[in-house]
Formats: C-alpha cells, structure tokens, sequence
C-alpha cells in the first residue's frame, strides 16, 4: 500500500486512502525547530490542503475518463461514418437507371410481340424516359458529393450514368428528328396520284390517324424535304416485277394485307402490306402499284403511318430503303448478252503502180514566112 502522506504521488486516491491520510495527519509528529509539535490549526490547513490536493485529483481523474469515453465515442461513431462511404444517391441513381434499362426493353419486346398493344406502350414509353432522366439527377448529385467529400462508388456511378444515357439515346434521336423534320404522317413518291390503301383503311379503327387525300401543302412540304421520294421504272415486264416485290416484303417479314393473287393480263397491280418501325415497332401500312408501260413497268410507293401526327422520318426512310432493295433484286431479271467485237478491218494489199504514159513531146509550130501572100 503506497504511502498517502507522499506529496509526491500524483494517483488519485481512493475514499478510504484519503480517511486514512486524515487519520494520519494527527499521529505525525511535525518538524519543528523545538522538535514540539505544531498547533492543531497548523495542523488543520496542512490537512486542509492535502485533502484538496487529493479531491482535485480525482475531480481531474474523473473529468480525464470522461473525456477519453467520449473520445472513444466520437472515434467509433467516425469509424462508422467512415466505412459508410458510398452515397446513397449513388446507390439510387444506379438503381433507377437500371430499372428504366429493363423497363424499356421488356416493354418493347412485349410491344413487339404483340402483348403489349401501341396506345398502351406510348405511356410506358414516357416513364421510361423519367426514370432515366431521375437517375441523371441522382447521378448529379452524388458527383457533388464526390467531388467535395470524396467516397468510394465511382464505378457504380459511372456504370448508372452511362446505362440512363443509354437508354435516353433513342429519345434524343426522335426528338431531333421531330425538331429538324416536317410533320408528316403519310409519304408517297407520287403525291398527285398516290397508290390507295383500300385494305389498310379497312383495318384502322378508332384512335387511328385517318388515311387522307394529299393536299397542296403536304405536296410541296413533302417535296421540300424529301426530293429524292421518287418512283422506279424497270425494264421489265410487270409479272416479274411483282414476283421480285413480294419477294422483298418476304424479306423484311411485311405481312400482305388482301389478296396477292392477280390476273395475268393485269395493266395495273397494287400491293398493300404492313410494317414496322426498326427499334420500338410501331405499325405503318405500305402500299406498292406496278403499272405496265409495254416493254417496261413503273413502280410507285406510299408509306402511312397508323398513330401519332409525325412520322419522324420512317416513311421516307423506308420507301428508300424499300426501293433500294427492289433495284438490286430487279437487276438480276435483266439478262445482258455479250456482244461479240467486231473483227478488226484487214489492211489494204499494195496495189501495183500503173505505168504512165510517156509525155507527149510539144510539136514546134509552122513557120509560115515562105507562104505566098494572098
């Protein structure tokens, strides 16, 4: 047991150490000069002192263990917050823009395979598009907190930046089409006289755009924008031309709308089917007229759109690439016969010289000076 007399212990003491030191004060002879002992005030205010000495050590030992528990705490809870660094609007943002991905494509493949019908996937469509741009705005926010507080997660934000750009690429494309391209629904190459769609007008109901006769300002809006929609003209008879026809809508997978069977001897031959938009499928109806010209066939094409005021560019896109296919297919109907080269021109045999007669020699004229005069 150490001494509680020592002045120089700086350890706290304990309650029964510091009755012990009272007890002691008493017993202690003090120095003096005399070798008598001191007054019991003197006494009294040496104990006064060390007993304050010893209460605020163990004030300053408490207050010191107080501080150091808090210390611990304050570190613990830094501990947590350090480990907790991704954000949690990283976390959203990746979430958001990967369920806008899925979203997108499970509605289009439902849309394509028909369980999904068009008027129902135009909303679905548009809450694509929010969802994509919600997690851009999560995406931007986590990057403010990247860049001032640092963190961990930057591939995952990365990966939802790059997948919500992904799927607004298609969105953005349509919208600079509808802002760069004229509002038309319907595109022929002969706007004056225009294939009909009988069968197709049959087929649309309710909610449908209407098939309408072309007027002077979609004629000139169509020609201004789309100058190359122009018709074919093969050197073909009309029979094959048709054939090589539903041979391409065979290709692209167009079902026929109608009947595909005509008479032989048909001057005019009309062929109506139905397409689909590359990406999201949305339906247009096509119509193709073939008209006999006697040696050759003149092939014109109309392209409808079923839903919406704009087109975005489809109809004439897909009257173009139509055509382009028909010219290839059409070329392999024409039959080139070789020409053979014409023979090379013999060279002329040198023909012998002809003799020339020899000059005749100039006859010397009459002298007439020795002639009687008259």
């Amino acid at each position: 047991m150490r001494n509680p007399l020592d002045v120089r212990n700086t350890q706290p003491a304990t309650a029964l150490e510091s009755t012990a030191t009272v007890a002691a004060l008493w017993q202690r002879p003090l120095p003096s000069s005399n070798g008598r002992r001191r007054p019991v005030d003197s006494v009294v205010q040496t104990m006064g002192k060390r007993c304050r000495r010893v209460c605020t050590s163990t004030r300053t030992e408490k207050a010191l263990s107080t501080r150091r528990g808090r210390q611990r705490d304050d570190d613990h809870g830094m501990d947590e917050f350090l480990e907790r660094r991704v954000s949690n609007a990283t976390v959203w943002s990746r979430r958001i823009a990967v369920f806008s991905a899925v979203l997108f494509l499970t509605a289009g493949l439902g849309h394509r395979i028909g369980f999904l019908s068009t008027p129902d996937f135009f909303p679905v469509l548009g809450t694509v598009a929010a969802f994509a741009i919600l997690a851009l705005l999560f995406a931007v926010r986590a990057l403010f907190l990247f860049w001032h507080y640092g963190g961990k997660g930057g591939g995952s934000l990365l990966f939802a930046i790059l997948v919500a750009l992904l799927v607004l690429t298609p969105f953005g494309i349509t919208a600079y089409r509808g802002v760069t391209l004229p509002l038309l629904n319907d595109v022929s190459t002969d706007t004056d006289d225009p294939p009909e769609l009988a069968a197709a007008a049959a087929q649309r109901t309710d909610g449908m755009n209407r098939i309408e006769p072309f007027t002077p300002e979609r004629r000139k809006l169509q020609h201004d924008n789309y100058p190359t929609a122009t018709g074919r003209r093969y050197e073909a008879p009309i029979a094959q031309v048709a054939e090589v026809v539903q041979e391409v809508l065979d290709d692209r997978r167009w079902p026929i709308i109608g009947s595909a069977d005509f008479p032989p001897d048909a001057t005019e031959i009309t062929i109506e089917a139905q397409a689909r938009s590359p990406l999201l499928g949305l339906p247009a109806d096509v119509a193709i007229r073939l008209i006999d010209e006697g040696t050759s066939t003149y092939v014109d094409m109309r392209s409808a759109s079923r839903y919406g005021p704009h087109d975005f560019g489809d109809n004439a896109a897909r009257i173009a690439f139509f055509l382009a296919d028909l010219d290839v297919e059409v070329a392999y109907l024409t039959v080139v016969t070789p020409v053979e080269p014409a023979e090379p021109p013999k060279p002329e045999e040198p023909q012998p010289p002809v003799a020339q007669p020899p000059p005749e020699e100039p006859s010397e004229p009459l002298d007439r000076s020795e002639d009687p005069p008259d």
